[in-house]
């Protein structure tokens, strides 16, 4: 017989956690740390996460010109990549960042006000896990750090 399944655990750092109680522990890390959050991947990768986006950009190859063309960015955060595809390619590039996080997802409103970019990156509070999306609906799909 298997586990109950009330009494699963999950790694969480350098310990276990009851699976319960995981979600809303990494929902507080990432409620503590949005603002700060791309300034921590800069310390944490030395600078190389920039690197890893352009080659992820690269990959995704959004066309140059006005074609339509939509990326999924799932756990995107504030936006990083996606606002990286959009710039990278032509008027009819789009991009949805689906992130569990509230506020990493705001601080990606934020700069995307900022940026003039509210209109053509959109952000949507999700679970990787469960897509609310329909199936075909993007012509990409990415995760950088999910």
């Amino acid at each position: 017989m298997g586990k109950n399944p009330a009494n699963r655990e999950a790694d969480f750092g350098f310990r276990n956690v009851p699976l319960a109680d995981k979600q809303d522990l990494v929902d507080d890390v990432f409620r503590r740390v949005a603002r700060r959050y791309d300034l921590m991947n800069d310390v944490m990768s030395g600078g190389l996460h920039r690197a890893w986006k352009d080659a992820l950009v690269t990959a995704v190859n959004p066309p140059r010109q006005s074609k339509a063309f939509r990326l999924l960015d799932v756990a995107g955060g504030t936006g990083d990549v996606a606002f990286r595809v959009v710039a990278a390619g032509g008027a009819g590039t789009r991009a949805t960042v689906l992130d569990a996080s509230a506020d990493m997802l705001q601080v990606g409103r934020e700069r995307a006000q900022e940026r003039g970019l509210y209109d053509v990156v959109a952000f949507v509070e999700g679970n990787a896990e469960q897509l609310p999306f329909a199936d075909h609906s993007y012509d990409a799909v990415s995760i950088a750090f999910g």
